[in-house]
């Protein structure tokens, strides 16, 4: 054996530190890759060779050449270490070191390269197919198909077209699907082609593709090289990778070589992993430690255990189990623990609301559940809006959950009602169907506003919803009612009717009406101070708290009418008679303000209308003498007059003749003159007197 130079042990002292990988969806790897001292493999454009050992067999050294021969980097390795090619900077992929084989002087490696995302969004419909580019990275790639055979909301199904093989597989949204890449008999690159599906309807998906930043499928052993394959001798060598899966705390793996059995148990989960190796009575034969990333070979039976990772919340490690070929591993059989939980988006609500449903299902056992459905009920009393998510899954891992499913419901009357529960069936590790269910159902009440209305009314001796008064006060009254059918469900409360009063009105504008049920009406009274003249208008505002405690108001406009203004004056002119008493003077002034027809035809007027309510005659009917004589007295009066009037004229016409003289009048014609004028006076009283 060759012993490391000095210059190797100066570059151990740098490459102790682990590589830190840069976050990615994931890595490509090419696994157990055997090699013997000096042997090698090419990859794409490099050549890996174990080039050296130390002599404890506890760090290799691991060199990349080029195509042309030259060196492209190197490093020593412990177990579970890589080196970056070709450098870190920029690195295409890793040679890890997973596992120094001290019996038969060989290591085993790992060739790892990150996923990097060729083309994001791809949208590819029903029936139709994307092929990946010719290069990616500036490496040829093989010419791989991926073509959508049928698309749903939730999932796709598709078909891989690979050179040398078809695949089909149904994807999830949100999920993932691996292709491995097969390069030689025994060796593949997985994964290789990297599908996530972002969105899925009924007629097209769309994917995320990814590849490996190197995506080379050159891969070929060098001369001599064993290439994974296990060595003739010895024959018992923990070779063959024979478990590549999780443990958890307290689990043990039923180990059979060569009909020896053995069982591993897991005790600790940490850093540091604590297991115990028992033989087939159970008596403990090993206990041992295993840091993460590294290995550890049992003396005391042919067994590799490698420490791949682990989850403390979950107690569980991930590991890589060695034995000689032909080793037999019983499967670990698991319990799924199936956990279905319903919640409400409210527990009361309103009859012209609606409900959302929410439904929780989370397997939180160590087993996987299979073939999973979710059956849900719709209660009576709603009706089925719409819903989200998918109600069947094909496998629930261990510590997931399902993507909470969603779906609406619609009261169609009150009452109350029960929710549930939910079931979910399944398929446990051992193929046996198993049910569980949510348990008690949720009581889910459902309520309603009356439909209300309000009516109001005046007094001013009757109730009106107009109404006139010239007093100082009237009286208000004003009905509230609740029209429905089921008064348990259908009411409001904290109700007060607000007022609305012109400032012509003076009293309470605040009426409490509380608590109104389905089919009940209340009736509030209140008397107001009329402040002045004024066509006021009542209007009101209902406030009220639905069964809910939620806050409504509703407005009704003129409910009474309240008319204070005084009558209109209007003059019309009205005939007015005289009392019984004042009657016959009243006549007698009328008819001496008449010219003489008009006086002779109203005196027979009212001598026809008296004379029928006079008593019959009993002795001489004065009537006609009086007549007679009225009659006598007047014609002499009247010639006496007319006789009079003719002198008059007459000496006024004479004296209108003479002629006056100069030097004033003759003393007999003054006497004359004098004379004259006292016959005209006299004729002048005599005409007043008649």
């Amino acid at each position: 054996m060759k012993k490391l130079p000095l210059i190797m042990m100066g570059l151990l002292i740098f490459s102790l530190v682990p590589y830190v990988e840069s976050a990615s969806v994931g890595k490509a790897s090419i696994d157990q890759v055997m090699l013997s001292l000096g042997e090698s493999v090419t990859f794409g454009d490099y050549k890996i060779q174990f080039a050296d050992i130390d002599q404890a067999w506890t760090q290799a050294l691991i060199k990349v050449y080029a195509k042309d021969g030259s060196l492209v980097t190197s490093k020593v390795l412990p177990t579970g270490y890589s080196l970056s090619v070709p450098d870190n900077d920029n690195p295409l992929f890793y040679v890890r070191l997973a596992w120094i084989l001290r019996s038969n002087q060989k290591i085993l490696i790992s060739l790892e390269s990150e996923l990097e995302l060729v083309e994001g969004d791809v949208q590819i419909n029903k029936n139709d197919a994307y092929n990946l580019p010719y290069k990616f990275n500036d490496v040829v790639i093989p010419a791989i198909k991926v073509k959508v055979t049928n698309t749903y909301e939730n999932k796709a199904n598709v078909r891989i077209v690979l050179p040398y093989e078809t695949i089909t597989a149904t994807i999830f949204e949100g999920d993932h699907y691996a292709v491995p890449y097969k390069l030689t008999s025994d060796f593949q690159y997985f994964p290789y082609l990297y599908l996530y599906l972002k969105n899925a309807t009924t007629s097209y998906a769309v994917f995320d593709v990814y590849l490996p930043k190197y995506p080379t499928t050159v891969f070929q052993l060098g001369e001599g090289g064993a290439g994974g394959t296990t060595p003739s001798a010895p024959g018992a060598e923990p070779t063959e990778l024979v478990y590549n899966d999780i443990m958890y705390e307290g689990e043990n793996l039923i180990i059979d070589i060569n009909g020896t059995e053995y069982a591993l148990g897991l005790n600790t989960v940490g850093y540091y992993s604590s297991f115990t190796l028992f033989d087939k009575d159970n008596n403990p034969l090993k206990s041992f430690e295993v840091k993460k990333g590294t290995g550890y070979e049992l003396s005391e039976a042919p067994l590799v255990v490698e420490l791949i990772n682990y989850e403390s919340e979950y107690k569980r490690a991930y590991l890589r189990v060695y034995a000689p070929r032909g080793t037999e591993v019983a499967p670990i059989v698991r319990d799924p623990k199936i956990e279905v939980s319903v919640s409400t988006s409210s527990t009361e609500l309103l009859l012209n609301d609606e409900l959302l449903v929410f439904i929780n299902v989370e397997n939180s056992g160590r087993g996987r559940a299979d073939n999973v459905n979710v059956v849900a009920s719709i209660p009576t009393g709603f009706e089925l809006g719409s819903e989200i998510g998918t109600w069947s899954l094909d496998t629930l891992n261990p510590f997931t959950e399902m993507p909470v499913l969603v779906y609406l419901l619609k009261p169609t009357q009150v009452g109350k009602y029960e929710l549930g529960p939910v079931v979910v069936k399944y398929y446990d590790e051992r193929g046996i169907e198993r049910e569980v269910d949510s348990g008690n159902p949720l009581s889910i009440t459902v309520y309603a506003i009356p439909k209300l209305s309000v009516t109001g009314e005046a007094f001013n001796g009757t109730w009106g919803t107009y109404v006139h008064t010239q007093e100082k006060t009237v009286k208000l009254k004003f009905t509230i009612s609740a029209e429905g059918k089921d008064p348990e469900y259908e009411f409001i409360k904290n109700a007060t009717l607000q007022l609305s009063i012109p400032d012509s009105l003076d009293g309470e504008t605040k009426l409490y009406v509380g608590d109104l049920k389905a089919g009940e009406t209340k009736t509030l009274e209140s008397d107001y101070a009329i402040l002045k003249a004024d066509n006021a208008i009542i209007s009101a505002k209902l406030v009220y708290q639905d069964p809910l405690g939620n806050w409504h108001e509703e407005n009704f406009e003129s409910l009474a009418v309240v008319n204070s203004l005084p009558p209109a004056v209007e003059t019309k002119e009205v005939k007015v008679y005289p009392e019984p008493e004042e009657l016959p003077s009243y006549v007698n002034t009328t008819l001496a303000n008449l010219d003489n027809e008009s006086k002779i035809e109203l005196a027979e007027a009212l001598k026809n209308i008296s004379v029928s309510y006079l008593p019959p005659e009993t002795g001489i009917n004065w009537w006609p003498i009086i007549a007679i004589l009225f009659i006598l007295v007047s014609a002499v009066l009247g010639y006496n007059y007319v006789d009079l009037k003719g002198k008059y004229d007459k000496a006024l016409k004479e004296l209108g003749r003479r002629k006056r003289r100069p030097g004033g009048i003759p003393k007999k014609e003054e006497a004359q003159v004098q004379k004259v004028e006292e016959t005209e006076t006299t004729e002048t009283k005599e005409e007043q007197q008649l």
